[in-house]
């Protein structure tokens, strides 16, 4: 006769090691999540230098720019709007977006 869990004589001690623990269920998504993060990738010089041109000339001429937004998860998003102000040290960008302004990370 083929024996069940429930089965008079099954090794009940083993039984409980099925219940996941909510800490490590929080562990196992968390994990799941990161497995799914993208790397953002990296810009050469001469990339950086392109960019940096593009957003100076959408400010002096006062013309629209799109831009796209890294996403760690989802996909990258795109945002359009003429550049108010940059800083390449801090990698920021405020855009004019249409009756609103927005900083955003390059």
């Amino acid at each position: 006769m083929k024996k069940n869990k429930l089965t008079p004589g099954s090794n009940m001690m083993w039984e409980a090691s099925r219940i996941i623990l909510p800490e490590h269920k929080e562990l196992m998504n968390y994990y799941q999540k990161e497995r799914n993060r993208k790397t953002k990738p990296e810009l050469a010089e001469e990339e950086v230098n392109i960019i940096s041109q593009q957003l100076s000339e959408s400010k002096l001429s006062e013309s629209q720019i799109t831009v796209e937004l890294f996403r760690d998860f989802d996909q990258n998003a795109f945002k359009t709007g003429i550049v108010t102000k940059f800083d390449t040290q801090l990698r920021q960008i405020k855009l004019d977006l249409e009756d609103e302004f927005e900083y955003q990370n390059r």
